[in-house]
């Protein structure tokens, strides 16, 4: 997901949880956006490379068509362990549960991970079922 959707739906939700908290709906806003940071940083230690520009520039480049003769690098996943739901949220809530004004970080961190595993979970559910269904009845 674009870092732009991170920023317009995390504030969002963070003013639908806290209309009259502004810094909490801040922490949500910054959550839910700034998880991102380790793909920056992930591309950094992987190419040397420490500009936003050419990450952004990586970025674009990796996820578009591979012509014959390119050789530039890839460096494959850019995902840390951050987004990983299964390590992170249960992490994540059992410590706001020791400390609960960590809660809109939790739910800011939360969001995100919803947002980049959506259209996952949407194509297991939608997509596949019919591209199984179409390849079963073409036989």
């Amino acid at each position: 997901m674009h870092i732009r959707s991170h920023i317009i739906i995390s504030a969002i939700v963070g003013f639908a949880l806290y209309p009259r908290q502004p810094k909490q709906m801040l922490i949500v806003t910054a959550a839910g956006t700034l998880v991102d940071l380790d793909h920056l940083v992930l591309y950094a230690l992987r190419s040397g490379d420490w500009s936003i520009v050419g990450a952004l520039r990586y970025d674009r480049y990796r996820h578009g068509y591979v012509h014959q003769g390119d050789n530039r690098p890839r460096y494959g996943s850019l995902r840390s362990w951050l987004h990983q739901p299964m390590v992170t949220l249960p992490l994540l809530w059992s410590i706001t549960r020791q400390w609960p004004q960590l809660r809109p970080l939790a739910y800011g961190i939360s969001l995100h991970l919803l947002l980049d595993h959506l259209h996952t979970l949407i194509y297991i559910l939608l997509v596949l079922p019919k591209s199984a269904y179409g390849t079963l009845k073409r036989r």
